[in-house]
């Protein structure tokens, strides 16, 4: 996996709307905390666009796939922000030029249904991403998680065991694993299984977290990973919760998030640790996606062991 470089002050940031539209007012607000960083901030074309055909996507397909394009291929540009989740992303990987963008490697962050091009750009890139905050959600981060983003982006420097003081972390499957990191959103990952773009989790820690859904809805998606073959593959797993999950009156007291793991994961018998702070919490952790960790389950740690970023630089934090 290659590494892009960290960002300077005084950078370009490329924002992109690959997935729905965008509120202008929460646009501004995740503009301005760039801008008080002290970079430069380029909008893509498309970002504030609307189609007429499907009020969920931020403008065409083709409009939201060029501003990618342009973006990447800019020498003034240092890092590829998304504005928001949602949906859309999955619709652009098979338009976009990946050699293009494969030729240009430069930040790149977001979340949610940004995992499909966290995937395309793993896939046909072989590059190290980061699953943390899009722009509307960088005002909202609380200093931990702020620090951490910005240490992430800025510092080429392997960042240790992450904090997690508050988290209710469960120890779903006690043990010691190393190796890259890997995944994202879990229906994204699921619904990529069979295309070109399916997540390789071979020998990975792999991380899961989604957000608003059923748990019968969570288990069909990781019994399509289990069923593809992809779960028996990874070395560990790191996962989120599925915030806000969508619990019916009906549903008896087992139907729970922590039922769900200890069935689907406990049987693998690779280190397991749930309840992880990252993807839908109101204050996630940004996590690099391709590079080397080590997880232990039992003492509910993660530690990034090597940076995100390529050169070093003096420390601005």
């Amino acid at each position: 996996m290659r590494k892009p470089s960290p960002l300077y002050p005084g950078d370009g940031i490329g924002i992109v709307a690959p997935s729905s539209p965008v509120p202008a007012d929460e646009l501004q607000k995740g503009i301005a905390v760039l801008e008080e960083r002290g970079y430069r901030v380029v909008v893509g074309e498309s970002v504030l666009a609307t189609t007429p055909k499907n009020d969920y996507l931020a403008g065409t397909d083709e409009e939201r796939a060029a501003d990618i394009e342009t973006l990447f291929a800019r020498e003034d540009i240092a890092a590829v922000i998304c504005a928001r989740g949602g949906y859309g992303s999955m619709r652009l990987l098979s338009r976009l030029n990946w050699d293009q963008i494969a030729s240009h490697p430069k930040l790149f962050l977001g979340y949610s249904d940004i995992t499909s091009l966290h995937a395309g750009l793993a896939r046909k890139a072989g590059l190290v991403t980061l699953y943390g905050p899009n722009v509307t959600s960088l005002p909202k981060l609380d200093e931990i998680s702020s620090r951490l983003l910005w240490r992430m982006l800025e510092d080429p420097v392997p960042l240790g065991t992450l904090p997690t003081e508050g988290a209710a972390l469960q120890t779903v499957v006690p043990g010691q694993v190393e190796g890259e990191t890997a995944g994202g959103c879990l229906s994204l990952l699921a619904h990529a299984c069979g295309s070109d773009f399916a997540p390789d989790f071979r020998d990975k820690i792999v991380l899961i977290e989604d957000i608003n859904e059923a748990i019968y809805r969570a288990d069909r998606d990781l019994i399509q990973l289990r069923n593809a073959g992809l779960l028996d593959e990874a070395a560990g797993f790191v996962i989120g919760t599925i915030t806000h999950w969508q619990k019916k009156e009906a549903d008896p007291p087992r139907n729970t998030p922590e039922t769900l793991w200890k069935e689907i994961f406990g049987p693998l018998g690779k280190p397991t640790l749930a309840g992880f702070p990252f993807g839908h919490e109101p204050n996630p952790l940004t996590l690099p996606l391709g590079v080397r960790a080590r997880l232990d389950a039992g003492a509910q740690t993660l530690t990034l062991l090597e940076s995100a970023t390529e050169r070093e630089r003096p420390s601005r934090i």
